[in-house]
């Protein structure tokens, strides 16, 4: 009887450990639900210490060209004519066109793609690194998240395979983090700084959550699991770390979008 429990015993391991691999599997899956969404031209957008002179240059003789009243009343109507540099004018402070005003900050739409055809292969793949950042980045996310939501109901119950699904959620997350983190310097462009300071931002705090979750990882795997103290202060650091990565996700956003619009009620 007692062998049968050995045995019964020894099965039932190979299974706690695939039920909790699964439930990884969904979370990371669940949170490719998010749209990917493309960059558009880094430049523009404010990467660099200052290479964007030439769009600026251009929005501000399409924002002269708006001025015009036969222009104003064109884009009340919802037409959109181009000037010679084959822009399209600036609406005037206070309008919304109709059927564009999705809150982007006039920025260019993410759904359309820009004709790489005459690009040499190096810059498409430059380019093509650079989509994959919106790609990953919902792991991290997810996996960072959810492990902090496990560590934290394991500690406080006192439910020990909760914190075995968490550490594999965190090592998930930080490979997640370290691969978002790579991609992100093709996104945003190999600048130092950017004259925009959310892009900068966003840079060094991706490095920093991408290093911490690493060594988090590690420490979840090695240490903080032999007594009550060590793991109430491992769901602390994990919590920090969280904390870290919800704060990228909304400069991410935030840059994207064009400042804070997409926070519009």
């Amino acid at each position: 009887m007692r062998d049968l429990k050995f045995f019964t015993g020894r099965a039932e391991m190979p299974i706690k450990k695939f039920r909790k691999f699964m439930m990884c599997i969904a979370i990371g899956f669940s949170s490719l639900s998010v749209p990917a969404l493309a960059h558009g031209d880094p430049t523009e957008m404010g990467a660099g210490p200052g290479t964007g002179a030439d769009h600026h240059e251009k929005a501000n003789g399409a924002g002269e060209a708006a001025q015009n009243p036969d222009m104003q009343e064109m884009m009340g109507d919802g037409t959109m004519p181009k000037i010679p540099d084959r822009s399209a004018p600036m609406a005037p402070e206070g309008n919304h066109l109709e059927g564009m005003g999705d809150g982007h900050g006039g920025m260019m739409d993410h759904s359309e793609a820009a004709d790489n055809s005459n690009k040499s292969f190096g810059e498409r793949l430059f380019i093509w690194l650079g989509k994959l950042h919106t790609v990953v980045i919902h792991f991290p996310i997810a996996m960072i998240v959810a492990a902090f939501a496990a560590e934290a109901f394991g500690v406080a119950r006192g439910k020990p395979d909760w914190r075995s699904a968490a550490r594999i959620m965190l090592v998930i997350g930080a490979l997640g983090a370290v691969a978002a983190a790579f991609f992100g310097w093709f996104a945003g462009g190999f600048y130092l700084y950017d004259r925009n300071l959310i892009l900068t931002t966003h840079r060094y705090l991706g490095m920093t959550v991408a290093i911490g979750s690493v060594l988090l990882a590690w420490a979840g795997i090695r240490r903080f699991h032999h007594n009550r103290s060590e793991e109430r202060l491992f769901a602390v650091l994990l919590g920090l770390l969280t904390i870290g990565v919800l704060i990228q996700a909304f400069l991410g956003g935030t840059f994207m979008h064009g400042g804070m619009n997409h926070m519009n009620f």
